[in-house]
């Protein structure tokens, strides 16, 4: 069961790197650079700076379950901590894609729908691996 969570970690961790590089045409196809124009500058700052980090926070997640997947399968208080912690962002971010996003933003266009599935799928994926690491660390999973 380890060496296949070390596999998933190892993507998980990649499509997080990813997912942070993806920022960039992301932010083109969604016209972020129009849309600031129109802040005023502490909300542009605030806007960039807060997309870096999220991008940071992407690359120090994908980073050690890319390289060091032993970190959440090695059973110690900080990997269940990391694990469960881990698990419970991507829930989070999982209840947003449902419940904070208006679905008037998606339904009914083919390929904003079809992102919004697929983001769905990433979110529980990852939510799952990471719940899985942390059942590992538990001892309910070997």
């Amino acid at each position: 069961m380890t060496d296949l969570l070390a596999l998933l970690l190892r993507i998980a961790g990649g499509g997080l790197i990813l997912l942070a590089l993806l920022h960039i045409p992301i932010g083109k196809r969604l016209g972020w650079s129009e849309d600031c124009k129109r802040l005023t500058p502490v909300n542009e700052s605030v806007f960039h700076v807060h997309t870096f980090f999220i991008c940071l926070v992407l690359v120090m997640m994908g980073l050690p379950c890319l390289i060091q997947p032993a970190i959440f399968l090695t059973p110690t208080p900080a990997g269940a901590w990391i694990a469960w912690s881990f698990s419970a962002f991507w829930a989070v971010r999982l209840y947003f894609q449902w419940f904070v996003y208006k679905a008037d933003l998606w339904r009914g266009k083919r390929m904003e729908t079809a992102v919004h599935w697929w983001f769905t799928f990433i979110w529980i994926a990852l939510s799952g691996v990471f719940a899985a690491c942390g059942a590992v660390q538990a001892g309910w999973l070997q």
